[in-house]
């Protein structure tokens, strides 16, 4: 299928669905058409969604022969983050097929899987015309903006044409660790993202008087300070631990990762070993707080009279726009006072069924990893970012970000590609993630039967 993978991957790519968060960004209408055409080329008849004028989604729902079957979608997303050309090797949008690898934005996060899905899905179709359950591709816009014209639009306005109790999307497969009896990542769950803005008020002046002057940018940076020293308190999960016991690590190590005095100089050991997981690690242990976005001042030589701060919070299962507030608020200590704290967006963090890994996805998943990689232990992750796949799960669904890739995708591999410079995904990995597609249909319904 390489010769039909590979063409779709580079149309996505060369399309630059580049969403910036402005909603006339992205512009995802143009691959939902080349997808689109793709499928018409079986046959295979798909509707795009706008929520704006550009912003489309593409679906295509083939109806089940078992009412009582449950019904399984693969998932993907259209628009990619932008890139800044200078600090590439090629041009990020070049799409090449250059030393075994598809290179150019958004071949890793998620094209990839957007593609083999949709090719796989084309096959499957056009050989079985119906699975028992339901069998869904979906193609969404504005993941990188939190899909509030993309997945959060259509559950919320079209839930009966996208509803599906089994998701596949983005965000796993990778090589956990390295070694003989290293795991592959199946994400379950996902933090929850709480964005906040932080605003404080000073006195304007002349520029050349900053003797005792009160100036609100150097108590931004007071503020920006104290929350990189006042780390949120570590909180080790059952599943962080059940991560943890699953690692190729050894036993002392583990114990050290698994005890919350002992882990920060244990992820510290970790990074030198294993940076990816070390990082994704410290993430789901505790909530995580990002100084990101630092605006004070108007002119040069004014002492600028307020400045705000926005804070990227991904936060754990079960914690609240109120746990997030006073976190801040400990954070600034004495400070805290004098700032307004604002949360400007909320998401919860989400897991699917305490159960997964008896649900018939995860054992298909489980049945086709073993088929490729015998030995490999399949660990159920907390992913640290978020995915589109939080509104399926907000609904009852079963969502687990996985494609199968090849040996060199390690956790620090992945982590390092995601948005990153010289983004691309070798042509090995796609052929996994494509028989992956393929075959996982079948086993899925089996294991649902049995």
């Amino acid at each position: 299928m390489k010769d039909k993978i590979i063409p779709l991957l580079q149309e996505l790519i060369r399309n630059r669905c580049v969403n910036n968060g402005r909603p006339d960004s992205g512009n995802e209408t143009v691959s939902a058409k080349s997808i689109q055409a793709f499928f018409k080329s079986y046959g295979i008849e798909s509707e795009i969604l706008e929520a704006v004028t550009g912003r489309g989604s593409l679906l295509v729902r083939i109806p089940g022969t078992n009412p009582e079957a449950p019904s399984l979608m693969y998932m993907g997303h259209l628009d990619v983050v932008p890139a800044n050309c200078e600090e590439w090797n090629c041009d990020p949008f070049c799409g090449d097929n250059r030393g075994g690898y598809i290179w150019g934005r958004g071949a890793i996060d998620m094209l990839n899987i957007t593609a083999t899905a949709a090719v796989a899905f084309a096959e499957l179709v056009s050989r079985h015309h119906h699975f028992p359950g339901d069998f869904i591709y979906l193609a969404v816009a504005d993941e990188e903006a939190s899909g509030r014209l993309g997945a959060r639009w259509l559950v919320e306005n079209y839930w009966d044409k996208v509803k599906a109790d089994y998701v596949i999307t983005e965000g796993g497969g990778f090589f956990v660790d390295i070694g003989r009896n290293s795991g592959i990542a199946i994400t379950v769950g996902e933090k929850g993202l709480a964005a906040a803005r932080l605003l404080i008020k000073g006195k304007p002046g002349h520029g050349s008087l900053p003797y005792m002057s009160d100036n609100a940018a150097i108590k931004i940076a007071h503020a920006v300070c104290r929350i990189n020293r006042s780390a949120p308190h570590i909180r080790l999960s059952g599943l962080y631990k059940k991560i943890v016991k699953n690692l190729n690590l050894g036993k002392w190590q583990k114990m050290n990762l698994s005890i919350p005095f002992l882990l920060p100089n244990a992820l510290k050991n970790l990074y030198k070993q294993n940076h990816g997981l070390a990082r994704q690690l410290h993430a789901i242990s505790r909530m995580t707080i990002s100084p990101n976005i630092i605006n004070a001042g108007t002119k040069i030589n004014i002492i600028p009279d307020s400045a705000a701060l926005e804070l990227d919070i991904r936060i754990l299962p079960n914690q609240t726009v109120e746990d997030v507030i006073n976190i801040v608020s400990r954070c600034l200590g004495k400070m805290k006072d004098d700032f307004t704290i604002e949360i400007t967006d909320f998401f919860p963090s989400n897991v699917s069924a305490p159960t997964t890994q008896d649900s018939p996805l995860f054992k298909a998943t489980r049945e086709l990893i073993g088929s490729v990689y015998p030995g490999k232990k399949c660990i159920p992750m907390l992913f640290s970012g978020v995915t589109d796949g939080r509104f399926w799960r907000m609904h009852g669904a079963t969502v687990y970000g996985f494609a199968l890739f090849d040996e060199e995708l390690t956790i620090t591999e992945y982590t390092d590609k995601l948005h990153g410079v010289n983004e691309r995904v070798s042509i090995k990995s796609l052929e996994l993630s494509y028989n992956y597609f393929y075959r996982l249909p079948e086993t899925f319904f089996r294991c649902a039967a049995e």
